[in-house]
């Protein structure tokens, strides 16, 4: 029977894992969606990315050392591309929301896929991260 001090790390462990695979089928979606499908990402679209294409690095690495200590970092990041995905939906469910914010060649009200938009889809994975590191627990000093 194991204590609940020996099982923390194992539970940080899957809990970092998973945040890391959450990270990397996201940016491997935005990726395809960009590169595959050709969506040109608007303005809010990149800042989500920004949020994103670094967690896979920092959870990657955070995963194979088992480092709990990374949760701070990378919940902040992730709870950022959770602000910009949420404002990124309201401007889609609310043109006009973000009038500065959305200029350029694509504006940020444009659905690729209105069933379930992608903006939608990134704050769904910044969610599950962002729960999955609030979940994580560093070591006692």
């Amino acid at each position: 029977m194991q204590t609940s001090s020996s099982s923390t790390p194992d539970r940080n462990a899957l809990l970092l894992a998973f945040a890391w695979l959450v990270a990397l089928v996201a940016t491997l979606g935005s990726l395809y969606y960009s590169e595959v499908r050709s969506f040109i990402p608007c303005t809010l679209c990149w800042y989500q990315r920004i949020a994103m294409y670094p967690l896979v690095f920092m959870l990657g690495i955070a995963t194979w050392r088992n480092d709990a200590q990374i949760r701070p970092y990378a919940l902040t990041l992730s709870l950022l591309g959770l602000f910009w995905s949420s404002y990124h939906l309201l401007e889609q469910w609310v043109p006009g929301v973000a009038p500065s914010v959305c200029k350029g060649p694509i504006p940020c009200n444009v659905e690729y896929i209105p069933s379930f938009p992608i903006p939608l889809q990134a704050a769904i994975a910044f969610l599950l991260i962002s729960v999955a590191l609030f979940l994580v627990r560093p070591a006692r000093r």
